[in-house]
């Protein structure tokens, strides 16, 4: 493609792409960290180009129009120009040196993007800003330091989330345990990884092989995070040291954490394959199809804007409520494993512009509308007020809340030969085999070695692919 191609142009070229471009533009090898375009300093330091205009690569239903409106009236002669986030459309766009100037990520995508020179060193504009100061920034945004592609979680800033939440409270719709003829449980001091399997056990009901109410659901497309969470809780990890390898086959710390979750499918206490969900876990759970949900605080928005009457009688009565997470091997942890912000691109031809952009959605009125929204905690402590406290669910998430706060600042370390997705690449094979094991046509131990040995070749691919 025409390196010179304005990013109009190639916004509206690259949604017709046919499969064999896209595929090329996916696998260009990219420069080595070192050999990346200027970022840093220096990229802070540039002039402003005539160019005002700066694309967003970002989901409608998190940043609206009349915000953007708002930002083009306010911030004029800077421009923003949304777009729909699209993986192989911004390879490609990078591949022809025309990337988007700000990109949506979750936390396991920054080793792999900063080792392929993609992302702008953000750390000279965070040194300077009045907005977003850095005392002022949670701990989850140490997803967005780095050091090199091995070492993340301390370093410059290259990005920062938008908001974020602890990824497994304990979601609990009373009325479901009711209709069990069970007591609700009080979950407000946390619960074993066994004492919580036998509980969601006993809610689980069943008509013959079909499974009716389910005990159990959580994002699964999180699981094999879910999987490094659980590890690290013992002192292990998922990968090696250096991650050219991942560990399963006799690491008994992620051999019980998959071991978990495969029982629930088994037993059908959780979605599977065998039983799976009509919907996803939000309606179900609305539904009284559904006990417990493992998830972050976002559900709070959807939990409170559901318009089901029953469900909404429900939670004015306080019988919907978010409590801390289980214990894993006497461990309490509730780390966020998504980490959902923004950075810049390398390739931004306006620094200035970019960061203009960068610091409005971060930490003023798009900010601050999303922390009154109750769909995410902030990136910013200062924006923590805003955040709902007033009808019942939201009293009793708040409390919860600052209850987990010791135990939700750790960080995951991402392997950066892997891309991001959900799942990534073991939660996939897990996925793509887990109807067999179930069947008892694939044994656990078998599912096990292949999740390791599919990895291990990813994992080759994607070390050919930095280079």
């Amino acid at each position: 493609m025409n390196a010179r191609m304005t990013r109009r142009q190639m916004l509206k070229l690259t949604g017709i792409l046919g499969a064999s471009t896209v595929l090329a533009a996916c696998a260009a090898p990219a420069a080595p960290a070192a050999e990346a375009p200027a970022v840093g300093g220096e990229a802070a330091s540039a002039p402003a180009q005539a160019a005002t205009e700066v694309v967003l690569m970002y989901q409608a239903n998190e940043i609206s129009d009349p915000e953007i409106e708002q930002y083009n009236a306010d911030y004029a002669p800077y421009q923003i120009t949304r777009v729909d986030v699209d993986d192989t459309r911004f390879f490609a766009m990078f591949a022809s040196g025309e990337a988007p100037d700000l990109l949506r990520v979750q936390a396991p995508a920054i080793p792999q993007m900063f080792a392929r020179g993609m992302l702008l060193n953000l750390q000279p504009f965070f040194d300077t800003s009045e907005t977003l100061k850095q005392d002022d920034l949670t701990d989850v945004n140490n997803y967005y330091r780095v050091v090199d592609a091995l070492n993340t979680g301390s370093g410059d800033l290259y990005g920062m989330v938008k908001d974020w939440a602890p990824d497994t409270f304990t979601w609990v719709n009373e009325t479901v345990f009711e209709k069990a003829g069970m007591a609700a449980p009080d979950l407000s001091t946390p619960q074993s990884e066994t004492d919580m399997l036998e509980l969601l056990r006993a809610v689980t009901t069943k008509e013959g092989d079909q499974t009716v109410t389910m005990g159990f659901d959580t994002a699964t497309g999180f699981i094999d995070r879910f999987w490094m969470t659980m590890a690290k809780n013992v002192g292990s990890s998922l990968y090696s040291e250096d991650f050219e390898s991942i560990n399963v086959v006799g690491n008994e710390a992620v051999t019980d954490a998959i071991a978990y979750f495969f029982n629930m499918a088994k037993e059908g206490v959780m979605t599977s394959p065998l039983n799976p969900s009509p919907a996803w876990f939000g309606p179900d759970f609305v539904a009284g199809r559904l006990a417990v949900v493992w998830t972050g605080y976002w559900f709070h928005g959807f939990v409170v804007g559901d318009p089901d009457e029953a469900f909404k009688a429900a939670a004015a009565e306080g019988k919907i409520k978010m409590y801390p997470n289980f214990t894993w091997k006497g461990v309490r942890n509730n780390p966020c494993v998504t980490a959902t912000g923004a950075i810049a691109s390398s390739q931004t031809k306006n620094p200035d512009a970019t960061w203009s952009v960068f610091e409005w959605f971060m930490g003023k009125e798009p900010a601050q509308n999303r922390a009154k929204s109750g769909w995410g905690l902030p990136g910013l402590k200062s924006l923590y007020p805003l955040i709902p406290q007033e009808s019942p669910v939201s009293s009793f998430a708040w409390q919860t809340i600052q209850d987990e706060a010791p135990y939700s600042g750790d960080t995951l370390a991402f392997n950066p030969y892997l891309a991001g997705g959900e799942p990534m690449v073991p939660g996939q094979v897990y996925f793509q085999n887990l109807e067999q094991a179930l069947k008892d046509e694939m044994s656990l131990d078998d599912l096990l070695a292949l999740i390791e040995s599919e990895t291990n070749i990813a994992i080759q691919e994607g070390k050919d692919r930095i280079g």
